[in-house]
């Protein structure tokens, strides 16, 4: 904006509206004797007042409060109304009236004059004065906006951010409950995205994040909302929905946007995007219940393979509502010792006996019977309850191994135990400590515990872990790596961490036989384990050629369904160890 009033060079166009044929001319003679270069324009009515500015380039209005046609405030209304402009209004009157002047300011005038007033060096001031508190104002204004699109948007991707989306859907929210239309809300996660981050540095991840924001935008139709919640999550306000396949469409269009590789630099990316959808209804019928229910939706898309869409559906309800139950339950299942530890036996292939055992957490509910880790360890980990289960697992599981040596005279060397250690267990600065009061409260032998770890779990922050991993191998307390081969750096892992046993994972023995190249990666991988001087678990042994096939790589030890599946204390012992 150009601030007119500081160049007194510059000629300046300027209407009069005054129906007073003397005060126009008074007015005239005034402007006349100024140095300055002005055009003046006339008009005797408010109608001709509105003519003449919007077929002029005008630059300064003086505007009479009293016209025949319409009073000054009104006048001053309709312009601002039907042209924008950046022209000076000064509206002049024969009373001085302070409530006039402060009224003329509020619909947008610049200043007041009175007519008593008007002389040159009078008039030419007012003009200078008000032209510079309109580009004064003009100045607040430009800036106010700027600072109203940075409150708006999302710095990255210039999307409407979070705060501006819950505004925009609940303003939809209302909106329908008059038109009797319908909204629905895409959750989209990028999948995996974390890696990207983790891997490559976060200017790549922002960089990818962009190309994402313009990929999606392209798939949004006039009407709709795409926003940036945060991080790697988006979400679409789809307007006039009239059924369900009309949201599997959008997330359809979401995914096949996405599915062409994305190029960053010299480096093309392969993005999917996991979609959980809500609709205003029955189940979401606010603003914040439709983004919770996009959410759960989102995770369940998730949990069905990433890449994919669900819809919040009555059926996903009632596994929400279910959850929701297990997990009020979950946060005092523990107080009311309803976990219990089942053991699964190592079978050494060469004595064909139980070598080791693997302890197992259960959950012995009162009414859904006896449930699997998979069903409650991830709402314990929400729950923040994964490291007081860990170590109660762990403390039982020392007991248990020591009652069994106390009562069938085993030597430390004949039977080891096993025991999960939890991503949040090995980040606990206390884990020495705790291991250690396990061991010496049951007074079983630090050689006897084997702690196991996965490459998920210290694959973020190696170095915050080595050094307590190798405290505990100093104190006899051996490590195995469980999962072996699913990871992204499982060779690196095995130099760096003080592994004493590996643990194959049990989708490279199901897949045995299935493909040529994948059976000479397992080889391989035992093989190798074995070169180091590793101890060999093969886990999820099932069926004999399985088993043939593990005692013909050198496997040491083997655990699976073949053998037994996991099974109480008791099971274990009469099967096992009373014989």
């Amino acid at each position: 904006m150009n601030n007119v009033a500081a160049n007194q060079e510059l000629p300046i166009t300027l209407l009069i509206i005054d129906d007073d044929l003397v005060d126009r001319k008074s007015i005239r003679r005034a402007l006349m004797s100024s140095h300055r270069p002005i055009i003046i324009i006339e008009a005797k009515t408010g109608a001709e007042g509105i003519a003449q500015f919007e077929n002029n380039i005008v630059d300064v209005l003086l505007i009479d409060y009293r016209l025949p046609d319409i009073d000054g405030l009104a006048l001053i209304k309709v312009l601002l109304a039907r042209k924008k402009t950046d022209a000076t209004i000064i509206m002049v009157s024969q009373h001085e009236d302070e409530i006039l002047s402060l009224n003329a300011l509020n619909v947008g005038a610049h200043d007041f004059l009175l007519k008593t007033e008007v002389n040159s060096e009078r008039l030419m001031r007012t003009i200078r004065q008000a032209q510079h508190r309109q580009f004064l104002e003009g100045v607040v204004r430009e800036k106010n906006n700027a600072l109203e699109w940075l409150a708006n948007r999302d710095s990255l991707t210039q999307l409407i951010n979070r705060y501006t989306f819950e505004k925009t859907l609940k303003d939809a929210c209302t909106r329908v409950l008059f038109t009797g239309d319908n909204i629905a809300l895409l959750f989209i996660d990028l999948d995996n995205f974390k890696k990207v981050n983790d891997t490559l540095g976060h200017f790549t991840g922002d960089k990818l994040l962009q190309n994402v924001a313009t990929r999606l935008a392209s798939v949004i139709k006039d009407g709709d909302c795409l926003a940036r919640l945060g991080g790697d999550e988006f979400v679409i306000l789809a307007n006039n929905i009239d059924s369900e396949q009309q949201t599997f469409a959008i997330a359809t269009q979401v995914i096949d946007a996405l599915t062409p590789p994305l190029q960053v630099g010299n480096t093309a990316f392969s993005i999917t995007a996991s979609i959980g959808i809500s609709m205003l209804g029955e189940f979401a019928s606010s603003p914040e219940a439709m983004m919770k229910c996009a959410d759960i939706a989102m995770y369940k898309a998730k949990q069905n393979g990433r890449n994919h869409f669900c819809l919040y559906t009555d059926i996903l309800h009632q596994e929400t509502q279910s959850n929701a139950i297990l997990e009020e339950e979950m946060s005092y299942a523990l107080q009311l010792q309803q976990f219990v530890v089942y053991y699964q036996p190592q079978i050494c292939t060469k004595t064909k006996k139980v070598k080791g055992v693997e302890a197992l957490i259960r959950w012995d509910h009162p009414t859904r019977g006896v449930l699997a880790p998979g069903v409650f360890l991830d709402m314990a980990e929400e729950l923040n309850l994964i490291s007081e289960i860990g170590q109660w697992v762990l403390q039982t599981a020392c007991n248990q191994l020591k009652q069994w040596q106390l009562q069938y005279n085993l030597l430390d060397e004949e039977l080891t135990i096993s025991v999960n250690l939890s991503a949040l267990q090995l980040q606990d600065v206390r884990l020495l400590s705790l291991v250690s009061h396990a061991l010496e409260s049951s007074q079983l032998s630090p050689c006897c515990l084997e702690l196991e770890i996965t490459e998920s779990s210290i694959i973020h922050s190696p170095e915050n872990i080595v050094e307590r991993l190798h405290e505990l191998t100093r104190k006899n307390v051996k490590l195995a790596l469980d999962d072996f081969g699913t990871g992204y750096s499982s060779i690196k892992h095995l130099h760096l961490f003080p592994i004493h046993s590996l643990k194959v994972d049990k989708s490279f023995i199901a897949a045995y036989k299935q493909k040529k190249s994948q059976d000479k990666v397992l080889e391989a991988m035992i093989n190798f384990a074995k070169y180091l001087g590793l101890c060999v678990i093969a886990e999820g042994v099932e069926t004999a050629e399985q088993l043939d096939f593990c005692q013909s790589q050198g496997c040491d030890l083997i655990q699976g369904y073949y053998y037994s599946k996991p099974i109480c204390a008791a099971d274990f012992e009469a099967k096992y160890l009373a014989i």
